[in-house]
């Protein structure tokens, strides 16, 4: 007989929810009208207008956004996990020296 820990481990869990996934899918198919090709089904369609192809060549301005936001979030994401017994001089310092970046890249332009 199978323990309850292994039908109860993530794996099993996982292809049961496969499974079930799965089923419920084919029977769908079987509910579900047929499809008719046709031109409305498949070009793009954007509040209620029909969308125009445009191009849009990102600038180094959005470079600089991009690398600000990854330096300020990653910056959060050290500070909020680092341990509370650790000296104040550490997260302040690394702060500062985060304050640095953001100052030389807002010069840099």
């Amino acid at each position: 007989m199978l323990s309850w820990d292994l039908l109860t481990s993530p794996v099993i869990i996982m292809a049961y929810a496969l499974g079930i996934g799965y089923l419920v899918y084919a029977w769908s198919r079987t509910i579900a009208p047929a499809f008719t090709h046709s031109v409305n089904k498949t070009m793009p369609y954007v509040g209620g207008e029909v969308a125009e192809a445009q191009t849009w060549q990102p600038g180094y301005q959005f470079f600089y956004v991009a690398l600000f936001f990854t330096v300020v979030h990653v910056a959060a994401l050290v500070l909020a996990t680092a341990p509370f017994d650790a000296p104040l001089w550490g997260p302040l310092g690394y702060l500062a020296i985060m304050a640095i970046a953001i100052m030389i890249l807002r010069w840099e332009q």
